[in-house]
């Protein structure tokens, strides 16, 4: 909820709509913000009960900790600045406590687990435990390669080719290590990647797409990626191989192009024409403009940094498998 809202505030400066600390996207955000603490709050008194507090709940308080100082600074930051960027010290300090918060729970959900002859988590609970990380992850990389971060006070926008290069780096690698990591822990059953990306394109599409209804008609261009993202876990759970994790990480990374539309549009759009705007209108024009020219260049690096994630996640799930058999 709290990263939906966010994304979601992003799309409505993108359409111009008012902006004031009281508006819808901001109370998605604080309400996931709220459940959030309300979940720390029963992890501290379990913790307080067993008499010790593991570090993955340590990490998970720490960054919910986080999410509570990031309201009232952000209430802070618009009542002097009104108008903030996508990367300014309030929405750091937010992002960052959506990272650390999702990362703590998911691998306290690991490491809590009772040791069962499957060894693998239930799928829904491995889903709805790696989609904030991702989400996070993928707000994380948004801030530091989008140029919506120039205001009247501040310019903290990325030099375009510095931001080109953080989404063609960044966003393969998180993608393909997230999916394999979640193949490997489900004992690389088929259905919970296909179940974790369509819960990731359902979330992007609702807080990126469906508010701008000059991008309805490229909706199932979108929901188009679950074809090799589907096909990437059929291939994780039928050829146990190291050739397998591979090619899934491959697709992953070549998926990020369409994935992470639209927003990846105005990243780019500074590298093919900086001179031209991307109005709320004019988004999916351009970008299907624009996949001829950027596509083949970013494929080679985005397909290199898929195979890269894939490792780390692999390797990420292995610890935390072995971590299960202790």
């Amino acid at each position: 909820m709290a990263i939906s809202g966010g994304t979601w505030d992003v799309t409505n400066h993108l359409l111009n709509k008012p902006e004031t600390f009281f508006s819808p996207p901001h109370a998605v955000l604080y309400s996931g913000a709220g459940t959030a603490v309300f979940g720390a709050v029963l992890v501290l008194s379990a913790s307080r009960a067993a008499k010790k507090t593991d570090w993955p709940a340590r990490l998970a308080i720490a960054g919910v900790t986080l999410l509570l100082v990031a309201g009232p600074v952000d209430f802070w930051w618009h009542s002097l600045f009104g108008l903030d960027g996508l990367l300014s010290p309030p929405h750091a300090v937010l992002v960052s406590g959506m990272v650390t918060s999702g990362i703590g729970a998911m691998i306290g959900i690991i490491y809590a687990w009772p040791k069962v002859e499957s060894k693998s988590l239930p799928r829904a609970l491995l889903v709805l435990g790696m989609l904030p990380v991702w989400l996070a992850a993928a707000g994380s990389i948004d801030m530091f390669s989008l140029p919506f971060s120039d205001t009247g006070f501040f310019h903290f926008n990325p030099q375009p080719w510095a931001g080109a290069l953080v989404a063609m780096l960044g966003f393969p690698l998180i993608t393909a290590a997230i999916i394999v990591a979640t193949s490997s822990l489900a004992n690389r059953r088929f259905g919970v990647v296909s179940a974790l990306a369509g819960a990731f394109v359902f979330v992007c599409a609702l807080t990126s797409i469906v508010p701008n209804e000059a991008l309805w008609p490229t909706i199932p261009f979108y929901i188009s990626i679950m074809i090799p993202l589907v096909a990437a876990d059929a291939m994780l759970s039928h050829w146990k191989s190291k050739g397998a994790i591979f090619a899934a990480g491959m697709i992953a990374g070549l998926a990020f192009f369409v994935l992470y539309y639209p927003l990846i549009t105005h990243t780019f759009n500074k590298i093919v024409m900086p001179e031209r705007a991307v109005w709320a209108s004019l988004t999916g024009l351009i970008y299907f403009d624009m996949v001829p020219a950027v596509f083949p260049l970013v494929a080679v690096p985005a397909a290199a940094m898929g195979v890269f994630g894939a490792i780390i996640g692999q390797r990420m799930a292995t610890r935390a498998e072995l971590a299960l058999l202790k």
